[in-house]
């Protein structure tokens, strides 16, 4: 936390907001984070356990049966496509949760005015690759499928929130 306010002094006039403020948010995104954390490790093990009993149904109908039970491989196929499904909400139920405290927008948005890597808001325009270039932190940044940074300050407002990044 110590370096992160370090990091924050550096660009508190680009913010505008005191480092009492900064301190705030960063204190109200821990805990934020550390609710949206736990909320994921919760959903992870019932859609774990959907896939085991599903890969688990779909063996033992070969393995026990001969001719292979066809209503236990079905039932094995639908919790794996149940699992499929489980993974697939939770997933973008999750990414959406987590909000600035400074601005109140969506943390984990498409980049906006400021750098992610660093909350400067000296990003150019999209060059012929799609990627942002950042002028305080040199980072050229690629979102989407292949990103090429973590998430530590909000797109919007460029409040430092996260030391390790998402």
């Amino acid at each position: 936390m110590a370096n992160l306010l370090n990091t924050a002094r550096k660009i508190v006039d680009l913010t505008g907001n005191s480092l009492e403020e900064l301190q705030r948010f960063q204190e109200k995104f821990a805990a934020d984070l550390k609710q949206h954390r736990d909320s994921e490790r919760r959903f992870a093990l019932p859609i774990l356990l959907v896939f085991i009993v599903g890969f688990a149904a779909v063996f033992c109908s070969f393995l026990l049966f001969h001719p292979p039970a066809t209503w236990l491989f079905v039932a094995g196929f639908v919790l794996i496509a149940i699992g499929l499904i489980l993974i697939a909400v939770t997933a973008t139920v999750f990414q959406k949760k987590l909000i600035c405290p400074a601005c109140r927008h969506s943390f984990m948005d498409d980049i906006d005015e400021c750098c992610p890597a660093c909350g400067s808001p000296s990003l150019e325009p999209k060059n012929w690759r799609g990627a942002r270039h950042c002028n305080f932190c040199g980072k050229d940044l690629v979102s989407g499928k292949n990103r090429n940074f973590k998430y530590k300050a909000c797109t919007h407002c460029g409040v430092l929130l996260d030391e390790k990044g998402l």
